[in-house]
């Protein structure tokens, strides 16, 4: 895919600034900072017509705002998950409790089981093998929005399941 013209001088001038900015407000190394900006530049790459972007300047600026956000959510997010591990290493794993741990997981399989085919199937692609809905669309041949509906009528289906065993 060539850039249009105009994005390469989009690029030209506004990349040093735009560094220094995801740098400074967001807390980012100059490579990170570089890494957004080129996932910036990447997203615009792949907008059907690009030139009819009525600000770039700022649309560029608040895509790289975005990813710089969504970053840090993610680290937090992987923080706060490593800690909650590190917790639970700590905790003494007691027999009753691994006894319940079990019951809920055979549970889990026989809900799981339960589903109709294409609803498992998605909710195992997306949830097991973590493949994006886009990944999905394209292996099973459905719209991604087909996805997005079979993953949350599996997640209802599920909560309702394992919420019975708390009623």
């Amino acid at each position: 895919m060539k850039a249009p013209g105009f994005l390469v001088s989009l690029f030209e001038s506004h990349q040093s600034d735009l560094r220094r900015l995801i740098a400074h407000k967001f807390k980012k190394t100059p490579q990170d900072a570089e890494d957004i900006i080129q996932d910036a530049f990447h997203n615009i790459l792949h907008i059907e017509n690009p030139e009819t972007i009525e600000n770039p300047k700022a649309y560029l600026y608040q895509t790289a705002a975005n990813l710089a956000l969504n970053r840090i959510r993610k680290n937090r997010n992987h923080q706060h998950y490593l800690a909650a591990q590190d917790a639970e290493e700590t905790y003494d794993l007691c027999p009753e409790r691994s006894v319940f741990a079990r019951k809920d997981l055979e549970r889990l399989e026989r809900a799981l089981e339960a589903l109709p085919e294409k609803y498992r199937r998605t909710f195992l692609l997306s949830r097991v093998q973590e493949k994006s809905y886009r990944e999905i669309s394209e292996m099973l041949n459905i719209p991604e929005s087909t996805i997005e509906k079979h993953i949350i009528k599996t997640l209802k289906y599920l909560r309702e399941v394992l919420a019975e065993k708390q009623s």
